[in-house]
């Protein structure tokens, strides 16, 4: 595909792109601890599955399971993102209607993947440069008590964010559905459907890392010595205690169990263990 290919929209493709665009804008609107922008991405793509599947049909149900699973990642890459699953549904609904395979679990593998290494971008470019560079630009105006410094701080943060969601979105959809394509016909989709997953997994396990701690704060005196309930936790393996809690919330959740019972039961058992001086 060239470039003019890449970034030429007909009628239709455009409208698409516009309407994803807009609703993008919202992908922070609504947020929880279990599901980040998982329900705002399921809304998002609530349009146009309900276009490629038909409205109120088992197909659709199902799509929309697909996209109301955990996500986060940085707004304004997550056009790519969005536009690509897009494509994608759409290749899986042609191929279905031929009676040819398509995985549709390489949807949410490729989201997955996705998210992790785009949030990092989106938030390198947003928060290390644009936000800096807006930030002296606006200072040196402002300590003058000139109105240039937050109009201008304004424009230096914004008009790239709308013009990477701009174009990220028509990427996305443009070369989303070229790539799969391509890869069905040069049999490589399985390799890369595969790779997605480890990925998506590799990713689901540094989050875990970082946004699940606990530790325990219980010492003791024995024999002279001071007894570190951590530090035995820590000499078995580092992080073992966010792993286990990580692990024992999964095993719960696939039985389909609500995670608000496994979210109060954690407070619960929080509060008990640091009125116990065990944790907190």
């Amino acid at each position: 595909m060239t470039k003019n290919e890449m970034f030429k929209l007909s009628k239709d493709e455009r409208k698409l792109v516009s309407k994803m665009f807009w609703r993008n804008q919202y992908l922070m609107f609504c947020t929880s601890y279990t599901k980040q922008q998982g329900i705002t991405y399921g809304w998002l793509m609530a349009p146009f599955l309900q276009k490629i599947y038909g409205k109120d049909t088992d197909d659709f149900y199902v799509a929309m399971g697909r996209h109301l699973d955990f996500f986060n990642t940085a707004p304004a890459m997550n056009g790519f993102i969005g536009a690509l699953n897009v494509s994608m549904e759409e290749d899986n609904k042609v191929m279905k209607d031929k009676g040819q395979f398509f995985d549709p679990t390489s949807i949410s593998a490729l989201k997955t993947a996705l998210m992790g290494p785009l949030a990092g971008i989106g938030d390198a470019i947003y928060l290390s440069v644009l936000r800096v560079i807006a930030t002296g630009v606006a200072l040196g105006l402002s300590e003058k008590g000139s109105i240039l410094g937050p109009i201008l701080f304004l424009l230096i943060v914004n008009i790239p964010n709308m013009l990477i969601r701009w174009f990220t979105t028509v990427i996305g959809y443009k070369a989303g559905g070229q790539f799969i394509s391509d890869a069905l016909k040069s049999g490589t989709f399985s390799a890369i459907t595969k790779g997605a997953a480890v990925l998506g997994l590799i990713m689901t396990g540094v989050m875990t890392a970082q946004f699940v701690t606990f530790k325990t704060t219980f010492e003791a005196k024995l024999s002279g010595t001071t007894f570190n309930l951590q530090n035995v936790f820590d000499s078995i393996m580092p992080g073992l205690l966010p792993l286990a809690i990580t692990m024992i919330c999964f095993a719960y959740l696939r039985k389909h169990n609500k995670p608000v019972t496994a979210l109060v039961v954690m407070f619960l058992v929080a509060v008990i263990m640091t009125v116990l001086g065990i944790a907190g």
